[in-house]
């Protein structure tokens, strides 16, 4: 895949991950208020920011060590599930925290965000063979 390619990915997950996100913290606000859109905006945030930063490596990786690519994708990717597995029972929320609204927030940005990268790579032409 060329640097435009994971450019360009990078920018559809995030266009659409953004947009839940802020469906979601919007239909929080209308539904329950303002604490349960701040926890909307926190579950959802988490995985925007996490998402974001695994492809922003790949997108960097692609430019300057293109080898490192695929490798950086598949341990990103690892480390964002661990990382928000292990957000969950190990950070202490405080009291605005509304769980069931940062959850689903979190899930709803997750769900997109990966399905938008599945259609993203699915639309672009990856050579089978790597070059020799």
């Amino acid at each position: 895949m060329s640097a435009a390619g994971w450019r360009e990915v990078l920018t559809r997950t995030t266009a659409a991950g953004l947009g839940t996100l802020g469906l979601s913290t919007g239909i929080a606000a209308l539904v329950h208020g303002t604490a349960a859109a701040a926890s909307a905006g926190a579950g959802g945030g988490l995985v925007v920011v996490l998402s974001f930063m695994s492809l922003a490596l790949i997108d960097w990786a692609e430019r300057h060590r293109p080898h490192l690519s695929i490798p950086l994708f598949m341990m990103g990717f690892g480390v964002k599930i661990v990382a928000l597995a292990l957000a969950l029972p190990l950070v202490q929320p405080g009291e605005w925290l509304q769980p069931e609204w940062a959850l689903g927030a979190g899930i709803a940005v997750l769900l997109v965000w990966q399905t938008v990268e599945v259609l993203s790579f699915a639309r672009m032409r990856l050579a089978v063979e790597p070059d020799a």
